[in-house]
């Protein structure tokens, strides 16, 4: 099952989101499913605030610790935006910035204008 577009067109400005990391306050959860929550969570919150919509996201860089997290990310992510599909890279890394991140993404938004 695929959870990405091959290309993406879009000619309006563009909401850009910095890598989000796993942690929530102090709290570094150890399961995949709680990181991936969490990251999600993060990045909804900043769509939100800046009026876009999850329909929206254009594109997404997934960097992953660890192959074997792909069923989770999969299913996590469908939840999360639904028949939509951006466009995506997927990165098996050796590490993220805290030895305890397993998951870090990152993301563009086309943002409406009301002109």
């Amino acid at each position: 099952m695929a959870i990405y577009a091959n290309s993406i067109l879009t000619n309006g400005p563009l909401l850009i989101i910095s890598g989000q990391t796993p942690q929530k306050d102090e709290l570094i959860p150890d399961s995949i499913e709680e990181q991936l929550t969490i990251v999600i969570e993060k990045i909804a919150a900043i769509i939100a605030e800046n009026q876009a919509s999850l329909e929206k996201i254009v594109k997404m860089n997934v960097y992953l610790t660890d192959a074997s997290y792909l069923p989770a990310l999969r299913e996590k992510l469908s939840a999360f935006y639904g028949e939509h599909q951006p466009a995506m890279t997927l990165v098996i890394v050796a590490g993220l910035i805290h030895p305890k991140f397993k998951v870090e993404i990152d993301a563009m938004v086309a943002v409406e204008t009301s002109d």
